[in-house]
């Protein structure tokens, strides 16, 4: 009957629509797909949005005052000594971290020495100076210089009997620091208390 003809060629088309678009959809993904991995296997990726950062500033330098006798020498002689405190002459209160100079020294023979590389880091250098109090000896007169490089910046005279001299001075263009003292074989030790510097960076590496 015409139709019962037109209704069975209508479904008949139904599923070939179907099928037509199924194939066209599978096409554009086998495509997609073959580009994509011809892309991995010639090396080449897809662009892409780099985010840049400036790198991070170092902090800032920290100054601080710094135990001398805490950091190594570059240079020093045999009769120096680091005790855990110290007095010094007529001074009733003992200084903490000082230094001890108990050998014969002179200033063309020196022994009791120590010289650390401030290399211009440094600005200040703080240290009492005299007679080690608890010295078995009670005699003699100690002579004690500060070299800066190769200048003696500082030179003072200290007997057993005397009080705790206080030295501060600018070590700004140091390079080298030295710390010296001379005594006569029958003389009273002869004591730096807290030798200290104020520097940006310490002093040389920690003891």
């Amino acid at each position: 009957m015409p139709g019962m003809t037109r209704q069975d060629s209508g479904a008949g088309h139904k599923p070939r629509r179907w099928i037509a678009g199924t194939a066209a959809v599978i096409i554009v993904l086998v495509i997609g797909t073959s580009v994509l991995v011809s892309g991995v296997l010639s090396g080449e990726e897809p662009a892409a949005t780099v985010l840049t950062t400036a790198p991070a500033a170092p902090p800032p330098p920290v100054e601080d005052w710094y135990d001398l006798t805490a950091y190594q020498t570059v240079e020093s002689g045999d009769g120096h000594e680091t005790v855990a405190s110290i007095s010094i002459g007529v001074g009733k209160e003992p200084f903490s971290r000082g230094i001890r100079g108990s050998a014969v020294s002179s200033a063309t023979q020196p022994a009791n020495f120590r010289t650390w590389s401030t290399a211009g880091r440094c600005t200040r250098l703080s240290v009492w100076i005299g007679k080690d109090a608890a010295s078995p000896q009670a005699e003699g007169v100690g002579q004690f210089v500060i070299r800066a490089d190769e200048a003696d910046a500082v030179t003072r005279q200290a007997g057993i009997a005397d009080a705790p001299q206080h030295v501060e001075i600018d070590i700004s263009d140091v390079e080298r620091l030295t710390l010296l003292d001379v005594r006569a074989g029958r003389d009273a030790a002869n004591a730096w208390g807290t030798p200290r510097v104020f520097c940006a960076a310490p002093p040389g590496k920690a003891v």
